[in-house]
């Protein structure tokens, strides 16, 4: 019995779109549309091809990068000063929480997208655990097709990618479901600088987590652009095949 898809937190949260061909970067209006308001912070850098645009969104910290091949919006928790008694994973919500924030972007953009090749969904999930021995007991829950350990595995990194034909009617597309799974411990560090050295402390055992890192993307092969009309249903598609490895693990 796996815990529900709610244990997993969100680090980040991913869309890639990956344009037809290439685009200016400069003047890009997409973050006042959508959101409904100016970003806090724009870089725009035109002669090489790169806008930035980044500022608060429904309590966390939403990052619109551009380039001429290539489009990401990301949402992750507001970044904060670590104090030694509050340094915590920078966590910004539950998945389908985060994931009811994160909608709100992506789908309204499609309107006013340009045409797009391929298409990603991904994401940085983590549930926090007693220890690093918790941890590789519930990561191994997910993973049937794998012997772990848990008394004596260290260092344990497992990558795979499972190929599914799309279910939305688009002929010849597939979706790459790639997946990383780990279990991680976040330490707290004090960092003294010094003329001659850096001297850096621990400050306390730290937090252990499972890991999960998602990449759910339509396969390159596909030639063409992708359906306008269509991408809504792409997008839900690669939501659905990640909420469904969050809820049962690495299956076929």
């Amino acid at each position: 019995t796996l815990p529900t898809v709610d244990s997993w937190q969100v680090l980040s949260m991913r869309l890639t779109a990956f344009p037809a061909e290439a685009i200016k970067t400069e003047g890009r209006s997409w973050w006042p549309d959508l959101v409904g308001y100016d970003p806090e912070t724009v870089v725009s850098r035109p002669k090489a091809g790169q806008y930035r645009a980044e500022g608060e969104f429904e309590g966390r910290q939403l990052l619109l990068s551009v380039r001429a091949d290539r489009i990401d919006w990301n949402l992750a928790a507001i970044g904060k000063a670590l104090e030694e008694e509050s340094a915590t994973l920078p966590l910004s919500g539950s998945f389908p929480e985060v994931l009811g924030s994160f909608i709100k972007i992506a789908n309204p953009w499609f309107a006013v997208s340009p045409p797009i090749t391929r298409l990603a969904f991904g994401g940085v999930l983590v549930q926090p655990v007693e220890n690093r021995r918790s941890g590789y007991v519930r990561i191994g829950g997910y993973l049937p097709s794998v012997a772990l350990d848990p008394d004596g595995s260290s260092d344990f990194l497992y990558q795979i990618n499972r190929l599914r034909p799309s279910k939305t009617g688009i002929e010849s597309l597939h979706i790459n479901r790639l997946t990383k799974w780990s279990v991680l411990l976040f330490h707290r560090f004090s960092v003294a600088l010094q003329k001659t050295a850096i001297t850096t402390v621990g400050l306390g055992s730290g937090d252990s987590a499972c890991r999960l890192e998602v990449d759910i993307n339509t396969a390159p092969d596909f030639e063409g652009v992708l359906p306008a009309e269509k991408l809504p249903d792409i997008l839900q598609e690669l939501v659905d095949l990640a909420r469904e490895i969050a809820t049962k693990g690495d299956i076929p």
